[in-house]
């Protein structure tokens, strides 16, 4: 019963095309079903951010963002498995929440934690960010594709654009010329060996790879301009800036010019951390066992530079999103849900037992 509601939830998401900047009609929709469900719902919006927040003054908020990429795939079933742009990253998380949410009224029982559906979080993260103008919960759960582990740790990031010039010669004579691909190569290549990128991780290793790339060679020529993107990932515990002044001098000595346009440091929650703790508790009871880290930009990012205690959690995978081929198998949804549910439950028990300590101390 539960996988063919969830089911019907995530289509219902997927069926409204919501990719970052064009959240309305998605949010519209969210805020109806809970307002069905007598929901209090608050609206938060800057003119052109929306984000929807449910029960605001608590000290641990469940985390969800609405926006997509722009759709590469539509939706379509195939058993239990869902396919279409959005279906993992992260509107698989975020009907889990609206399950999780439905549940609790039918069961007659209280929605304890704080609930916050975002948008932007694929563009700039601005939906995030404006929340954490506004508030500033203890504890999160940023909803992303973890394959169902509980992420306590997060990569730090690098990305920039940058230009390599070469020096234009007939394609069939490269020896008068200089090759901007074979540049970028070379610059890429020692980029690639220095000493942060070759380290291991507990959960991922560093990387640094070029992501986009596009080279001038309007006709047969020995190309003479390459413009392009670089993203480096970087482990939890990497300085960001002392990584930066290992590849400055490098992209200075290859590009015409160079930009960073994001910046973060990652982070490492410790087992003693209480987000961590609680987790543990509700992981135990549902029957979920794996601690990770998260590789990618998230809003956990926005959350813990403001203070927030951040863990990343939730169903669908995240290699095979953005992609053509991006799924989720709604069983997985379901569990996603059992585990907030269960979580929404040993918070309010942990809240319950520090009153009661704080009660017998006086």
């Amino acid at each position: 019963m539960k996988t063919e509601r969830a089911k019907e939830i995530l289509l219902q998401l997927l069926r409204i095309p919501s990719p970052s900047g064009e959240e309305d009609r998605i949010m519209l929709h969210i805020m109806e079903f809970l307002h069905r469900l007598d929901y209090d719902v608050h609206i938060e919006s800057d003119g052109e951010i929306i984000d929807l927040v449910v029960n605001p003054n608590v000290e641990l908020f469940y985390e969800v963002h609405v926006d997509t990429i722009p759709v590469r795939a539509e939706p379509f079933v195939r058993g239990n498995i869902i396919y279409g742009t959005g279906s993992s990253d992260a509107k698989g998380g975020a009907a889990a929440v609206l399950l999780m949410m439905e549940s609790l009224k039918k069961e007659g029982k209280d929605l304890n934690v704080g609930v916050v559906f975002v948008s932007d979080e694929e563009l700039g993260g601005r939906g995030s960010a404006l929340f954490m103008e506004r508030y500033r919960p203890k504890m999160a759960v940023v909803l992303e594709p973890t394959d169902l582990e509980v992420h306590i740790a997060h990569a730090g990031n690098i990305e920039a654009y940058f230009e390599v010039g070469g020096k234009e010669a007939h394609g069939a004579c490269p020896e008068s010329g200089v090759n901007a691909i074979e540049e970028t190569y070379k610059m890429l290549e020692e980029l690639k060996a220095l000493e942060p990128f070759k380290q291991k991780g507990r959960y991922f290793d560093p990387h640094i790879g070029i992501q986009e790339l596009v080279c001038e060679n309007p006709v047969y020529l020995i190309p003479a301009m390459c413009r392009g993107r670089l993203e480096a990932r970087l482990l939890p515990d990497q300085e960001v800036e002392e990584v930066l002044d290992l590849m400055d001098p490098i992209l200075d000595e290859y590009t015409l010019k160079y930009e960073y346009t994001e910046i973060w440091d990652g982070y490492e929650l410790s087992e003693d951390e209480e987000i961590v703790k609680l987790a543990k508790v509700a992981m135990d009871r549902v029957g979920l066992d794996e601690f990770g880290g998260m590789r990618s930009w998230t809003d956990a990012i926005n959350f813990m530079y403001n203070g927030t205690k951040t863990i990343v959690f939730g169903p669908g995978n995240l290699d095979i999103s953005h992609t053509k081929n991006e799924h989720i198998d709604v069983r997985d949804v379901v569990t996603a849900s059992e585990f907030l549910r269960v979580l929404n439950e040993v918070y309010a028990e942990e809240a319950a037992e520090g009153e009661l300590e704080s009660t017998s101390e006086r």
